[in-house]
């Protein structure tokens, strides 16, 4: 396979009376997509276009991802980003990446050509559409903060999405034409994962409005309704209905695959989930925007007692190993590498010319050899004379029962670590309960310094906790 959308196109024709993305107004069978697909990049071949930059302003329906396929299609490569991104950072982005056209489903007005679809066009050849596909050219180009707040420019390319999707599924080899529901907004990368896994499989993907995870019941609902079978969701998400205990009395009830990625899932809650759906496969898989899709994986068969769930052993053509504890992952999957060098990195070669990434993520191995994560480089920290992981500190409270959740973030002005907190009951005194609980099961020196309860944890675009939201709002 030469290119990603040859999945669209055998698809189109092996499949073509299937569904293959249905969202909240509309759906599309294979052949209506593949066509609808074609006719938009025969549009954007009109504009002589080849191997450039297209920056796309997404949306939660079916339009985006045509759009994304139609730029792959033409030869081009797109550039996700939020339809309601402020200005400044899409400028950066627009300068970072030196796009000179964009589409987007809204009046607005930037200083680059707007390409529209509004012209009919004549349904090209795919076969002529395709003579210039190879796998190194560039899929998409995601930007990604980090934790330097700057846009950093990710680059995808064909060979990274078709390794990933083959490795995925010679790794879980029992999924069949699943129904999946996406949970992440297309501007983050973790949404490639069920966009280009449901062509691999010839699932049907189904894309729910923005409202349907605002209330757990609604969640459980959209998945009854559309009889889904499998989702690849952050923590977040599975927490917050957990916590409500919308499982005891609403279930999935078409659902087999949970996948969870992105942040740690609090054992507790996961109990929850395992307990009410003991029939259902349960896996934690890693990955990080400068590797397509994940490298490890890790299947839970049992109700976890431990503090942390194991990260696991790499997937199929995957290589993982700790260097100085950090995680180190060999594989076709890894992407090109930073836009313009603008940012260096981990990435590297090893002795046999395979692309490596030093991910940042440090871990130790359990008595099983699985990996099993501890901390991101950006959240150790050094106090009291102390090296600290903040990330234990959330792992070992979280089992307090009355926390709902928490997050610890350090006060480098004051040199003090902050233990944000949302509670499932009230106490006269939470700070100084909190305070001395902690004291209990943790070293002196990870005590928290200061307790700040809170409605409700902020969480950013993606599900995850907002940790630079809180830490701007450190006194």
């Amino acid at each position: 396979m030469k290119n990603i959308i040859e999945l669209l196109y055998e698809n189109y024709l092996n499949n073509a009376q299937a569904i293959a993305m249905k969202d909240s107004e509309r759906e599309l069978t294979y052949k209506e997509l593949f066509l609808d697909v074609l006719e938009k990049a025969s549009v954007i071949k009109e504009l002589g276009l080849i191997k450039q930059p297209i920056i796309v302003k997404v949306n939660r329906k079916i339009e985006t991802v045509v759009a994304f396929f139609s730029i792959l299609l033409s030869g081009n490569y797109y550039v996700p980003v939020d339809e309601d991104i402020p200005f400044e950072k899409l400028s950066k982005i627009i300068n970072l990446s030196d796009a000179k056209h964009y589409i987007s489903f809204v009046d607005d007005n930037l200083d680059i050509s707007k390409i529209l679809f509004k012209k009919p066009a004549k349904v090209a050849d795919f076969v002529e559409f395709s003579k210039d596909f190879n796998q190194n050219n560039y899929s998409y180009l995601m930007f990604t903060s980090g934790s330097t707040g700057e846009p950093k420019g990710v680059i995808k390319t064909h060979k990274n999405i078709i390794s990933f999707v083959d490795n995925f599924v010679d790794t879980f080899d029992f999924l069949g034409k699943e129904r999946i529901a996406n949970q992440t907004p297309f501007f983050f990368d973790a949404s490639a994962k069920d966009i280009y896994l449901s062509l691999k499989l010839g699932a049907a993907l189904f894309i729910p409005s923005k409202t349907t995870f605002s209330l757990p019941i609604e969640t459980i609902k959209y998945l009854n309704e559309n009889k889904i079978t499998y989702i690849c969701w952050v923590p977040s998400i599975l927490m917050m209905i957990a916590k409500t205990r919308t499982l005891n009395y609403l279930k999935p009830e078409t659902l087999k695959y949970v996948f969870f990625v992105g942040e740690v899932f609090q054992p507790k809650y996961f109990n929850m989930w395992f307990e009410a759906l003991p029939n259902i496969r349960y896996f934690n898989v890693y990955g990080s925007t400068e590797i397509m899709g994940v490298g490890l994986y890790y299947e839970i068969k049992k109700v976890v007692e431990e503090d942390v769930i194991p990260t696991g052993k790499p997937i199929k053509n995957n290589n993982v190993y700790l260097d100085d504890g950090e995680i180190v992952i060999e594989s076709d999957q890894i992407a090109e590498g930073y836009i313009n060098n603008n940012y260096q990195g981990g990435f590297g070669v090893n002795e046999k010319g395979q692309k490596t990434l030093h991910t940042g993520d440090y871990a130790v191995y359990d008595d099983n050899n699985n990996v099993v994560f501890s901390t991101r480089k950006d959240y150790q920290i050094k106090h009291l004379g102390y090296r600290i992981e903040l990330q234990e500190i959330e792992a070992s409270l979280i089992n307090l029962e009355y926390i709902d959740n928490c997050c610890a973030i350090y006060d480098s002005d004051k040199d003090k670590i902050v233990l944000f907190v949302t509670l499932n009951k009230e106490l006269d005194n939470p700070s100084k309960q909190i305070i001395a609980d902690a004291k209990n099961k943790l070293q002196y020196y990870m005590v928290p310094n200061q307790v700040v309860v809170l409605k409700e944890m902020p969480l950013n675009q993606n599900g995850k906790i907002d940790r630079v939201a809180l830490k701007k709002g450190l006194n």
